[in-house]
């Protein structure tokens, strides 16, 4: 059931942002006007659904400066998630910072404003790990497996990485947007705790030894025209 829910949460955004700008965009035969500056602001409900799936808590929000097809992005988030391996469990709680150039490929048409963009993005997270269950051999049974609880807290975590992005923006009503987004993550460095793996990452979400991760959701977002 819940991985049915997650194909529609994916499945759901991508039709109904097609079908809409396809409808726009032939609804004019006016050629646009060059974008003048505006600023917006959103939040991302593909997250934030996501993480209720999975019993934790992601919130992002997001400010954005854009003139012409040039966009200036900064997004803020804050973490509380639970994970677990078949050695560990724990529960990740921090905050990602990401600034973000993007440029929009789009033509719009009479007074449309909507974008497909692509840009790059830089990340960086601060978080904590709070262990709750750890699994080991029985060094006396080695077909045994040990659960000790120990609450250990490993503190003041970091790491930063690349993305490259692309979205969808379609303004539904006047000002009014609805985004949907596709992320290729590159780790760069990251603090490693002593006796631990870097497992988990506020922003970046599952690490692996490739060091490659991959993104997608949607949001709404609200610009402000100059």
């Amino acid at each position: 059931m819940t991985r049915l829910r997650i194909l529609k949460y994916i499945i759901n955004p991508v039709l109904f942002l097609t079908i809409h700008m396809a409808k726009a965009q032939t609804s004019d035969t006016v050629p646009g006007q060059p974008h003048r500056l505006t600023i917006g602001a959103g939040y991302d409900i593909g997250k934030k659904m996501w993480s209720r799936f999975q019993h934790g808590n992601i919130d992002e929000i997001h400010l954005n400066f854009s003139r012409d097809n040039h966009s200036l992005s900064i997004f803020y988030g804050v973490e509380n998630m639970p994970y677990a391996t078949n050695r560990y469990r724990f529960q990740s709680t921090g905050r990602y910072f990401k600034i973000e150039y993007a440029y929009n490929f789009f033509e719009n048409w009479g007074n449309m404003h909507n974008e497909i963009n692509v840009g790059l993005r830089y990340a960086k997270s601060h978080f904590d790990y709070h262990i709750i269950e750890i699994q080991i051999i029985n060094p006396r049974n080695p077909s045994e497996e040990l659960t000790y609880y120990p609450r250990i807290t490993l503190p003041n975590l970091h790491a930063q990485w690349l993305e490259l992005t692309a979205n969808i923006k379609v303004e539904i009503l006047p000002r009014l947007y609805v985004e949907l987004y596709i992320s290729g993550k590159r780790f760069l460095s990251g603090t490693k705790p002593e006796n631990f793996d870097l497992i988990y990452i506020p922003g970046f979400y599952q690490t692996n030894i490739s060091g490659f991760g991959f993104g997608l959701g949607y949001g709404i977002a609200y610009h402000f025209g100059l």
